[in-house]
């Protein structure tokens, strides 16, 4: 009986290893074919398709209304926010590692949930990933969680349904998306603030330079 039991237990890994090993390789595919698609639209790294999760992110971090400013309006003074973050994403090594897997992983969790990308939902369930995600980072990041979790296999696992690198991204687009809204030019007519200090000083007190 306990050999029986043992097999069964066996066969049950195996195939839990199979499942998430061809969820493995089917998310590094879709990698693969995006990494293709590279520098070919508007964008210098972001994909069509990672551009408009990116945004889609980009507005739900940092919102407008009818009296606040958000990223959406960063353009007036400048480039659109997606250009801006699209350019920091260029220059960091690390940056694209997290915001390729990241940005795939929210369209998968959505995809998952809602049968539609993230960019297609509702600003309500665009919300409610988001900060699901941040959940899944916190709780990732407690020190009690971490000595329990098997981190591979959790990873793999987690990779899947989009919850893992969704996660990860979440720290990093949110520095990311205040970063370029707060020296922005709109957010300081927002906050009534003129600018950094000049090098060479003010000439007057009362009158701008």
């Amino acid at each position: 009986m306990d050999s029986l039991k043992n097999t069964g237990r066996d066969f049950l890994r195996r195939v839990k290893e199979s499942s998430l090993s061809a969820t493995s390789r089917n998310f590094d595919q879709k990698l693969a074919s995006r990494d293709a698609e590279r520098g070919r639209g508007g964008l210098r790294w972001l994909t069509p398709q990672e551009a408009a999760v990116a945004e889609a992110l980009a507005n739900t971090i940092v919102p407008s209304d009818e009296d606040t400013p958000g990223l959406e309006d960063v353009g007036v003074f400048g480039p659109p926010a997606i250009v801006a973050l699209d350019n920091l994403v260029v220059a960091s090594p690390y940056r694209q590692y997290i915001y390729a897997r990241g940005l795939l992983s929210f369209d998968t969790w959505a995809l998952k949930k809602w049968k539609c990308v993230f960019a297609s939902l509702s600003k309500q369930n665009q919300i409610a990933l988001l900060t699901a995600a941040q959940h899944v980072f916190e709780g990732w990041t407690a020190p009690s969680t971490l000595k329990r979790v098997s981190t591979k296999m959790r990873v793999i696992a987690q990779a899947g349904d989009g919850t893992y690198f969704a996660s990860q991204l979440y720290p990093v687009i949110r520095d990311d998306c205040l970063l370029i809204f707060y020296t922005n030019r709109v957010s300081w007519s927002w906050l009534e603030y003129d600018g950094p200090p000049m090098d060479q000083g003010y000439t007057s007190l009362t009158q701008p330079r």
